[in-house]
Parts: C-alpha cells; sequence; structure tokens
C-alpha cells in the first residue's frame, strides 16, 4: 500500500511538471515556491492552503529565494528599534520594509544585504517619502530592521509594526512594504528611461488570499494608469502569488519592488522619486 501511494505521488509530481511547463506563460518566470504550491496541492490540497495561509512567507520576487540561505547570517541581535520618521501633518502613506536589509550596488557585501541604510531599501524609502512630500503628500517612514534577528518571521514582525502604526495615525490611507528584487545575474539590471532620468523598473507582488484583494488590484490598476497617462507608460508588472504578505491591513496595500540588487543605487532612488509623483497624483484624483 505504502509503496502503491508512493509510486502514485511521483506520477501526480511528473504529471504537475508538465502541466506547470505547459500553462506558464511565454517569458514568464515562478518562483520555486510556485511550483511547490501547486505539486502539493495535487497530492494534499489541504496542506497547500494552510501554506499559503501564513503571514510569515518570505517568497516574494522572482529571485527573492536565490539569496535565502545566507540572510539569517546577515542580520543580528538586539537593536534598538528605531522611531518612524514622519513627514508632514495627517500621513497619507506609511513606508514600512519587511526586509529592510536588502541592498542595491555598490553595496554587494553579505550577498545584498546591509544593515547600514546607505544603499539598501531603506535609502530608496528616503527618495520616496521625500518624493511624496514635495507633491504635498504626508507620509510616515519606518526603517525597522524587521530581517533583524533572523530572515524568518520577518513577516510577523512587520505586521506588527504596521498594525502599531496604523492605530498610531489613523489618517494612513495607502501601506507600502518597498523591497527589491534580486537577480543571479553578474550582469547589470535593466532600467528605463523616465524624464530624462536612467531608472530601476518596479513591480507589484499581490498577495490574492488577502481579504483586500479587489481594492488592492484596483488601486493598483489605478496607479498604472497613472502612469501610462502622465509618465510615458512607467508602469509596474503586476505579479499575484498566493499569499497575504499583510496585506489584510489596507485596502490601499502596496508590496512594491524597486530594482534588483544589480541595479546601482541611483536608478532606484530615480525609480523612487518618479513613483512618488505616480502616487501621489493617483491620490490626489480620489482612487
Amino acid at each position: 500500500m505504502k509503496k502503491f501511494i508512493a509510486s502514485g505521488a511521483v506520477i501526480v509530481y511528473v504529471i504537475s511538471a508538465i502541466v506547470f511547463c505547459t500553462i506558464l506563460p511565454a517569458g514568464e518566470k515562478a518562483t520555486a515556491t510556485d511550483f511547490g504550491v501547486m505539486c502539493i496541492n495535487a497530492v494534499y490540497p489541504s496542506a497547500s492552503i494552510e501554506f499559503a495561509d501564513s503571514r510569515d512567507n518570505e517568497e516574494v520576487g522572482d529571485g527573492e529565494t536565490s539569496e535565502k540561505g545566507d540572510k539569517d547570517s546577515v542580520v543580528s541581535s538586539d537593536e534598538k528599534k528605531p522611531d518612524p520618521v514622519v513627514l508632514g501633518d495627517d500621513p497619507l502613506v506609511l513606508i514600512v520594509h519587511t526586509h529592510a536589509t536588502e541592498s542595491y550596488l555598490p553595496a554587494s557585501e553579505s550577498n545584498f544585504h546591509s544593515k547600514g541604510e546607505e544603499n539598501t531599501v531603506r535609502d530608496v524609502g528616503n527618495a520616496l517619502a521625500a518624493s511624496l512630500e514635495k507633491e504635498g503628500v504626508a507620509v510616515v517612514h519606518d526603517k525597522t530592521l524587521h530581517d533583524s534577528p533572523s530572515y524568518n518571521n520577518s513577516y510577523n514582525r512587520s505586521y506588527d509594526t504596521i498594525e502599531a502604526l496604523l492605530k498610531k495615525y489613523p489618517t494612513v490611507k495607502c501601506v507600502i512594504d518597498l523591497h527589491r528584487d534580486a537577480v543571479s545575474s553578474k550582469e547589470p539590471a535593466a532600467t528605463v528611461s523616465v524624464n530624462g532620468k536612467k531608472c530601476a523598473k518596479y513591480s507589484f507582488v499581490v498577495g490574492n488570499l488577502a481579504s483586500t484583494y479587489n481594492d488592492n488590484m484596483t488601486f493598483i490598476n489605478n496607479l498604472n494608469k497613472t502612469a501610462t497617462e502622465d509618465y510615458k507608460g512607467y508602469t509596474g508588472r503586476v505579479m499575484e502569488r498566493g499569499y497575504r504578505y499583510n496585506q489584510d491591513l489596507s485596502s490601499k496595500s502596496l508590496l512594491l519592488e524597486i530594482g534588483y540588487n544589480r541595479n546601482q543605487i541611483e536608478e532606484a532612488r530615480n525609480s523612487a522619486e518618479i513613483f512618488g509623483k505616480i502616487l501621489a497624483d493617483t491620490l490626489k484624483k480620489g482612487y
């Protein structure tokens, strides 16, 4: 009987692999988690649902899992949690970083992770916050190292931070969890020219198990509409994943990935500056 079950599982796995490769759109990348969840679901349907319900899932962008092995050694210990930076009165936007140590070139040490702020996603968050403030949108920027003391459980920690800050600043309407993606290639990451500036590409990762999924997708579509109309089509790619990513906490919740580890920091800062204008314009339109 055990041999029969094992053989059946292998057959399901092989069939799932064939189907997975067949249905994947041309040019579309997928993570090991995408395939793994599909295979688990085929054999044990309830197991993948339980796995996907966890807000501590660390699979984010297309290349993020390629770095996972080194992350726990990057961050450590009991650092004092920094106070959030508040720009303006009655903030509308909250910026946090679940993986706050993610870095860009030239900071390539520790597998592109740094506890120092310069050249990290927190640095890019500063550029985004400054852009929003310049456009008249008040913002709260939290720089807590949620991936410390371990990369594991970072989503649980950022959940607690977001929940507390939403209570403290009830005027916040939009929550941005700012990340960067990763690639294994040593080639420079792609850029686009926007208003004469070299900018990193950006994307939205959407947790389709979040209760706010429909509202979040509507907001992202409106952001891309603004980008298409006013910013030369500088839109963000939309990637759906079978998780929550703490996106239940706001009906305008964005897991925003700006650039890749192989982007120069200035390219990511430029992207954040333009995205700040896109976001500000979209909020002012009442979307």
